[in-house]
């Protein structure tokens, strides 16, 4: 086997729980790349774990298993460290990533990466499934980047997949499969038109939204009919992208979880 074509596994496993009334990591499995920087607790009570591969990204052919379980009355919060480079794939094969959440009624999980950038030539698809009890609580977000734009990657990338899945008591409500083959063109009318980076996002909460974030020709939301609320921005500047992104995130966490605004640390 050429060291070209080598792959890697990932693992990481994470159970939340409760004691004394404080959110704890109960049980974790890590395998390289895949790894956490030691549990902080915020002002707010929730568990904050930072999600980390100290490698130089992912290469064709390397898979990552993520699964993470919350018990009720848990409150976390999963961050990564940095944005997750896609290395090129010479021989065509795919980067993948399988993400399983589980989280139990009275709990809240909020899993919220730093956005994905596709090298030239690189291809990455990947699966996240989130199973939800009646009264669970679930935020979730993904941000993805046209390339390394400043290297003149943009759309470079041979490929992008991606299936969000959110069920609750064995139900779907929310799904967006997105899949991104670029061609020649680069600059045409179609899902980003000339901007260069996008997000999309859902959460699951048990209370109701009035005020619904938007902002004319970068960011909207709604209600899937299954009752979950979805979010689709995209700009031109990733600056631009992740301050409108965190607005409505903030807005949307208050309404439906009654959360105080979190203040993160890096």
């Amino acid at each position: 086997m050429s060291l070209l074509r080598r792959t890697r596994t990932g693992l990481l496993h994470l159970h939340f729980g409760t004691r004394d009334g404080r959110t704890v990591l109960l049980r974790d499995l890590q395998k390289a790349p895949l790894m956490i920087v030691r549990p902080f607790e915020l002002p707010c009570g929730t568990l904050m774990v930072f999600m980390v591969n100290p490698t130089g990204g992912v290469l064709g052919g390397d898979h990552s298993e993520v699964r993470v379980t919350v018990d009720g009355a848990a409150r976390v919060l999963i961050l990564t460290q940095s944005a997750t480079r896609v290395q090129p794939s010479p021989e065509g094969e795919a980067a993948t990533q399988d993400i399983h959440l589980t989280v139990a009624a009275g709990a809240r999980l909020e899993f919220y990466p730093e956005r994905t950038l596709p090298f030239a030539g690189s291809v990455f698809r990947q699966h996240v499934r989130a199973e939800l009890e009646e009264g669970a609580e679930l935020g979730l977000t993904e941000t993805l980047a046209s390339g390394r734009v400043g290297m003149g990657e943009r759309l470079r990338f041979g490929e992008y997949t991606s299936r969000v899945e959110v069920w609750r008591e064995g139900r779907r409500v929310y799904l967006d499969a997105l899949r991104l083959r670029p061609g020649e063109h680069t600059r045409t009318p179609g899902v980003w038109g000339a901007h260069d980076y996008a997000a999309s996002g859902v959460w699951v909460g048990n209370g109701g939204v009035r005020d619904w974030p938007a902002v004319p020709g970068l960011l909207a939301t709604g209600r899937s009919a299954g009752g979950a609320v979805w979010l689709r921005a995209s700009a031109g500047q990733g600056p631009e992208l992740d301050a409108a992104l965190n607005a409505a995130r903030e807005s949307l966490r208050g309404q439906l979880f009654g959360a105080a605004p979190l203040r993160v640390r890096r």
